[in-house]
């Protein structure tokens, strides 16, 4: 049974948020206060949902979330100037400080819809490796060439990547071989 891990560096945090999602009847395996608190937790049960904010005390939740196996999803508890810059599949934001409701809605809903989806083929082709290889090689390049961070990177290139109408690991390819991007915007004014 999928089961929910609240984190938070703040051990009365964890405990607080732990207490609300045990009230409403949500399976609350532990509260952790550390990302390798989580693993460890994590290890224990077949999936489920984390609960914490972006950075613990010993990673960020982007960490987390690649350490984890697939069948976790991480709800960050953001504050609302965060809470656009964070897409990546697996990663659910929620802005921070929410009614319990709120929270005890978001955390169902990410238990009982990964629930229903599991064993099934994603509707969605995945990324290969290899694109996501050329997804990091461009978001490193932003980051040099604009001396922003890697969530400002990764913004960049989605809101590129939705201004061409292309995926993210294509416009990533666009961003790395400039040619071959001349030679679609070149296309492009033709049509």
């Amino acid at each position: 049974m999928r089961q929910l891990i609240v984190a938070f560096n703040d051990q009365q945090a964890a405990g607080t948020i732990r207490q609300v999602l045990l009230r409403h009847g949500l399976p609350v395996a532990s509260a952790c206060q550390s990302g390798a608190q989580v693993l460890q937790q994590a290890s224990l049960t077949d999936g489920g949902v984390v609960i914490c904010p972006y950075r613990l005390v010993d990673m960020t939740a982007r960490e987390l979330l690649h350490l984890l196996s697939d069948s976790f999803d991480l709800l960050l508890l953001v504050p609302p100037r965060q809470q656009g810059m964070l897409v990546d599949p697996g990663l659910y934001a929620l802005t921070w400080p929410a009614q319990s409701q709120q929270l005890v809605q978001a955390a169902r809903q990410l238990l009982e819809t990964r629930q229903l989806n599991l064993g099934r083929q994603p509707t969605h082709a995945a990324r290969t490796p290899q694109e996501q290889k050329v997804i990091e090689q461009a978001k490193y390049l932003l980051m040099n060439r604009r001396h922003c961070s890697e969530d400002e990177a990764h913004r960049m290139l989605q809101q590129k990547s939705m201004a061409l109408g292309l995926r993210l690991a294509e416009t990533a390819l666009l961003l790395i071989d400039p040619d071959r991007a001349a030679a679609i915007e070149k296309d492009r004014r033709t049509r």
